[in-house]
Formats: structure tokens, sequence, C-alpha cells
């Protein structure tokens, strides 16, 4: 079985004159620079995005109906205004690349649905994940590690977040219901 511990940033949440560094694909970490951060800013196309606390609970209903409808499982959530994550487990062979590019596609589509903003860029490209090798490093994410998170936060036996039907559902063109 794999597990993942997938985190998805918010678009243009980590700027590169951060006090932490920033980092850059295929560089690595790099120190603060806000001459980068200026450029960066000015090649923007959209704003820079928070998730709020409607969109944490529109991503938990979401992720968690994306890997009910694979036969994956979303073990919790968690999340700050910048990012989220989500720890994800599978059987059989499918890369952890598929699995996170599903959740930020269709992620995607359910904060559009939500704001009414189509062609947003809700993430940053990429995102990280870790792989959890041992029950050691599972029980940590889920009992110390997501529970630090000041947004909002789910497990795996919790009720779901209620959020409006046509988000996960939007309605058929036919009149016919979805599910």
């Amino acid at each position: 079985m794999a597990v993942y511990f997938i985190t998805l940033h918010a678009y243009r949440s980590w700027r590169p004159d951060h006090k932490r560094g920033y980092t850059r694909r295929g560089k690595g970490v790099l120190p603060p620079d806000p001459q980068t951060a200026a450029n960066y800013d000015a090649a923007a196309h959209q704003e820079p995005v928070e998730f709020t606390k409607e969109m944490q609970q529109v991503m938990v209903a979401g992720a968690f109906d994306v890997c009910a409808r694979r036969g994956w499982r979303l073990h919790g959530a968690g999340f700050e205004l910048t990012h989220g994550h989500f720890l994800v487990s599978w059987r059989g062979f499918i890369s952890w690349l598929d699995v996170r590019a599903k959740l930020k596609n269709l992620l995607s589509l359910f904060l559009g649905r939500l704001t009414g903003k189509q062609n947003q860029n809700w993430f940053v490209d990429g995102g990280s994940r870790k792989w959890v090798k041992t029950r050691g490093h599972f029980n940590f994410l889920m009992k110390t590690y997501l529970p630090k998170h000041h947004g909002e936060k789910w497990y795996e036996g919790d009720p779901l977040p209620v959020i409006p039907e046509h988000i996960l559902n939007p309605p058929r063109n036919d009149g016919r219901d979805t599910k």
C-alpha cells in the first residue's frame, strides 16, 4: 500500500523574499531575494491566493470525494491560509505524481465552482510530498503534525464539512441528478 503526505501550496504564497528563503525547481532552497520577488510580482497574472475557511472545507470534502471515487483513502487533512496537507493511501501501482495531479485538478475545479472564478491558478506548480514508510511516521503526522495547523483539520471518521451540493455534483443539463 502506498501512503503519501501531499502538500499543496496556494498560488504565490511563498515569495522569494520570504525570511526562510524560497525554492526553485532544479536549484533547491535559495536565500531570500527581494529583487526576484519583485520580478515575480511584475510577471504575475493573478493575485496571491489565501485559503479561507470555506475554501479549506471545500478542499476537505473535495479530497474525500476524489479519493472515495477512486478507491483511495483520505486519512487526514490540515490547513493554513497558504497551504493544505492531505494524507492519502491507495493500493496498486499509481504514481504519487498522478495522485497529486488528480487532487490538484479536481480541487481547482471545486474551488472555481465555490468562488465563481474560472481559469484561476489556485496552487503553485508542483507541490511537495513525503512517502510515509512507517506506522510511526503516519502516527506522528496524524497525532502531532496535523493538529498543530491553525486552519481546518479533518481526520478519517470525522463528519465531512457541509458544503453547497453544486460544488461536487453540479446539476446536469438533461435534468438528471449526477449521483
